[in-house]
């Protein structure tokens, strides 16, 4: 309806300019010039309406693909003759179309690489707005603070429910700073410490948000304890025999030497503090020595034999403790490890046994083929250990409590933490189990073949 007025429209104002025309030029016969001119206007007409249907349905086209790039669809190019006056223009909406579709790919590709990075980030991530409203956090966010997090926009303090870390978020927005602090978070099953920082960022004077990140610690922390604790140990433990030396010599310069006896006395308890001095230093040293990398000689080795040989060795100290070894090891039992490596984990093993067994108390070594593994285990009828012990045997210059035996047994208290080191170094894992009064059974576990490289 629309096309035919405008045909309509265009046929009269057409009719009437000719018309006018015909009179301007006063022809002879007006009434035909006059009736031409109407026919010849209708003629124009039709072409015009033509021409307008035809320009609008470029239009129409070009409208409809800008709609499409606009709403994020994907229509078909639009393809015109080069010699169509609209193809400059279909053709820069072309090119806007194919920019536009490379720019959405290469932000899906950001936007996947970003979502991948914070999935699989250790450190916790929380984006909060100026509204306190949580918009973003990952999986270890979720861990850190033992909580699904819905990923709708809702309060913090639906899902931060621990005291200091809330008040140091809270902080950050209302002083609208960054805020750090270090923490404890409840964990499972413990708990863990936590290097908390709420960073303020603003883009205007009215948009804000604070960024949370949470870095575990905790195993930092316990590296710098255990440093800490091993310089305070390892000083007490140098002072002792130290002292002693240092005493018992002086007491000998003093006069004490004029006394035959007495001098044997404190001779002999000189040489013993040296041998524990020597013991120890040489349990330091042989810690740094593992712990420096240093390479491990692997070879072909007569496991069966070599232990064997250690409890032969070994029969004199449980003589004197009156312990009895039995050894229910195959002698031909073969395993490729570092031989010497392997010598002092068994020493050190077994001559804990010994030491801190009963009188008329056994020790039973025997071994286990599990597939591409083998095990060796040392088993004691001794004064056992506590399960709070049990945690801590293999800290360095830890010793367990055994004043319920009655029995003093000398020692560095580097021993077990030898052992662990050897064993790991071997790509072995080392296992203890322990009953009070009943006894001690250690297990370490090596693979039969071991690795190269």
């Amino acid at each position: 309806m629309t096309a035919l007025r405008r045909a309509a429209v265009a046929w009269l104002v057409i009719g009437v300019s000719n018309t006018v025309l015909a009179w301007v030029v006063r022809p002879q016969h007006l009434a035909l010039a006059t009736l031409i001119a109407w026919s010849w206007a209708l003629v124009e007409a039709a072409g015009v309406s033509l021409l307008f249907h035809w320009a609008n349905q470029r239009i129409s086209i070009l409208t409809n693909k800008v709609e499409g790039i606009r709403h994020e669809e994907t229509p078909a190019h639009v393809l015109l003759s080069p010699h169509d006056p609209f193809y400059q223009l279909a053709l820069q909406i072309n090119y806007l179309q194919t920019h536009q579709r490379k720019v959405q790919r290469q932000m899906a590709g950001q936007n996947q690489e970003f979502a991948t990075l914070l999935d699989y980030l250790p450190i916790g991530v929380m984006v909060i707005d100026r509204y306190r409203k949580v918009e973003l956090a990952n999986p270890a966010m979720e861990q850190f603070l033992q909580h699904r997090i819905s990923p709708r926009r809702h309060p913090f303090t639906q899902d931060v429910r621990q005291f200091e870390l809330a008040s140091l978020i809270n902080s950050a927005l209302n002083e609208r700073q960054t805020q750090h602090h270090t923490l404890k978070l409840p964990g499972s099953p413990n708990e863990r410490t936590v290097d908390a920082r709420a960073i303020y960022t603003a883009t205007s004077q009215d948009y804000f948000q604070v960024l949370v990140l949470l870095y575990d610690v905790t195993e930092v922390y316990a590296v710098e304890q255990m440093q800490m604790d091993f310089v305070s140990n390892a000083s007490h433990e140098l002072k002792t025999p130290v002292t002693a030396i240092s005493g018992f010599a002086k007491t000998l310069l003093a006069g004490a030497k004029d006394d035959p006896e007495k001098l044997v006395e404190f001779l002999e308890i000189i040489d013993q503090q040296s041998e524990r001095l020597v013991e120890l230093i040489n349990d330091v040293l042989t810690i740094s020595h593992i712990e420096s990398g240093n390479s491990v000689e692997v070879s072909e080795v007569p496991v069966g034999q070599v232990i064997a040989n250690q409890v032969h060795l070994l029969t004199p100290l449980a003589a004197v403790n009156q312990v009895t070894l039995d050894n229910q090891v195959p002698t031909d039992l073969m395993a490729v490890t570092d031989q010497r490596k392997f010598d002092q984990v068994l020493k050190n093993v077994l001559s804990n046994a010994i030491k801190y067994n009963r009188p008329q108390g056994s020790v039973t070594l025997t071994t286990r083929e599990m597939g591409p593994e083998w095990s060796l285990t040392i088993a004691d009828t001794g004064v056992g250990i506590s399960p709070q012990d049990q945690l801590r045997v293999f800290e360095r210059f830890y010793r367990a409590e055994i004043s319920h035996s009655n029995q003093l047994v000398s020692g560095s208290g580097l021993g077990l933490a030898i052992v662990r080191e050897l064993v790991q170094s071997l790509n072995g894992k080392i296992d203890l189990q322990s009953t009070l009064d009943v006894g001690t059974r250690v297990t370490m576990t090596f693979p039969k073949d071991f690795p190269q490289g």
